[in-house]
């Protein structure tokens, strides 16, 4: 009654948790304390490596997994020789066994019996190998407790492993359709007839159907993004995802975490296994966006995924292959910055294979109406159309799209000269730019550069102030200065 009283409450504790490590730590704690094991060990197959056995819960006298059994190749020692065979072994005097070798450990610990039993999934394959270590010999009612044990635990491992693979499915799905309901909102296509914009789409044409690395670079605003969503619509990937990574908006701390994906536990705040954005993008394109923000410690560690093909979850215990084409973009000059020492080498020539240039809206100004027409739902007067080819528009089509977006709320029924804001960096009609007096040109440029930095940090001070490399409170000082909210 006792025996299988204790065999009710092990089934019962294997059953309370559906998570692979909570249910193999259940097994081995519910051996030691309701069957009397001096040590109980699960070793599993390793997900890595068929042939070889990865010890994953250990209770009693030991609770490391990291010994010199800790890997087991099938077929090599006792735990091996059972996984080969699919045979339970035993014995009811290990000291006298010939078979068990370390006998100053099993002398120390007075170890007396053994049992090993493996673990079979429903359709025969191997799970792995169940074993206890007891200071008594091990009757045939105890062979036979633990024969029904390695059952019930066969059970609740596929069960968990299933559970886990559902999990992870069903999280990366949740992320997919966020990212895929985001990109519904976000404008697509390349508008554009000038020569400038046709010869950098005759580029993506080019690579799209390759599987090359590809650097985009342009000035801010300029559209980078819609050129990395053109090469991968045009690749063999384009049914596959295309997942952006705003490299600017990490958090230092939280760049492997949002990269690679953490597992449960794996640091304060982890209360959930998280896919990372190389997993989402498995079998089609991560677009690293401003890869130049990307500090030197976070660049080594998406250099060795460049070579290795595979990532570490923050917390895992196995490398994950993943197969994903790089699309970059920056808009800094990232070989004037391996030559200073702030961006790696050897990364930038593997993101580098392709370097694809996107022109800035002052070299295109022959596309600013089709632009204007596509970003303003209003007509357009001649005389404004006019004012806003002449400005160089350092935003680039941002900016342009900014402008007219003001412009159609102050205008009734077409924009007129009148509702477009004074754009201060263009030269008025009767005068050149360098009549305007030096204090008004550095604040102009202060002021761009402060836009610039908080459209890149959408509005967050502290990021921008980051991205500036200086304090938050200077920025306030001087947005408050330049009159700027």
């Amino acid at each position: 009654m006792d025996r299988t009283a204790a065999l009710g409450r092990i089934a019962l504790r294997m059953t309370r948790s559906l998570e692979p490590g909570e249910v193999l730590a259940e097994i081995v704690r519910a051996l030691v304390g309701d069957l009397d094991a001096a040590m109980a060990r699960v070793w599993l197959v390793a997900a890595e490596d068929v042939g070889v056995l990865s010890l994953v819960a250990s209770a009693g006298l030991s609770e490391r997994l990291d010994g010199s059994h800790a890997r087991v190749a099938i077929g090599a020692l006792k735990i091996g020789q059972i996984a080969a065979q699919r045979t339970p072994l035993s014995s009811s005097d290990v000291l006298a066994d010939p078979r068990f070798v370390e006998k100053e450990w099993l002398r120390a610990n007075g170890i007396v019996g053994f049992a090993g039993h493996p673990l079979l999934g429903s359709n025969g394959e191997l799970l792995g190998v169940l074993a206890i270590f007891a200071r008594r010999a091990l009757a045939e009612e105890d062979l036979a407790s633990i024969e029904i044990l390695a059952a019930q635990a066969s059970v609740a491992i596929a069960n968990a492993k299933l559970y886990a693979r559902v999990e992870e499915l069903t999280r990366k799905l949740e992320a997919e359709n966020a990212y895929l309901k985001a990109a519904l909102h976000e404008p697509r296509g390349i508008l554009g007839k000038s020569a400038a914009i046709q010869r950098a789409l005759g580029e993506v044409r080019k690579v799209a159907p390759t599987t090359a690395a590809v650097l985009i670079t342009g000035e801010t605003g300029t559209g980078k993004e819609l050129f990395a969503r053109a090469v991968h619509e045009g690749s063999p990937r384009a049914r596959a995802p295309l997942v952006r990574v705003s490299c600017a908006a990490l958090p230092p701390t939280l760049i492997e975490s949002e990269l690679f994906g953490h597992e449960k536990g794996a640091f304060t705040g982890a209360v959930a296994r998280r896919i990372g954005r190389f997993e989402l993008a498995h079998g089609g394109t991560l677009f690293l966006d401003e890869v130049g923000e990307l500090p030197l410690e976070a660049q080594a560690k998406l250099l060795r995924v460049l070579q290795e093909h595979e990532i570490d979850r923050v917390g895992g215990t196995r490398p994950i292959p993943v197969d994903v084409r790089i699309v970059a973009a920056t808009n800094r000059d990232l070989a004037a910055d391996v030559k200073a020492g702030r961006f790696r080498s050897d990364l930038y020539f593997r993101l580098a294979v392709f370097p694809l240039v996107v022109p800035p809206l002052r070299d295109r100004k022959d596309d600013i109406p089709l632009l204007a027409a596509a970003a303003c739902p209003k007509p357009i007067d001649d005389d404004a159309m006019a004012y806003l080819e002449a400005y160089d528009w350092p935003g680039n089509v941002r900016e342009l799209q900014n402008v007219l977006e003001r412009a159609a709320i102050l205008a009734r029924d077409r924009v007129r000269l009148a509702d477009l804001p004074e754009l201060t960096t263009a030269p008025p009609p009767s005068t050149t730019a360098g009549d305007a007096p030096l204090k008004e040109r550095v604040n102009a440029f202060e002021r761009s550069i402060l836009e610039d930095a908080l459209r890149r940090a959408d509005g967050n001070q502290s990021e921008a102030a980051r991205l500036l490399r200086t304090s938050r409170a200077t920025l306030q000082y001087r947005l408050k200065t330049l009159g700027m909210s």
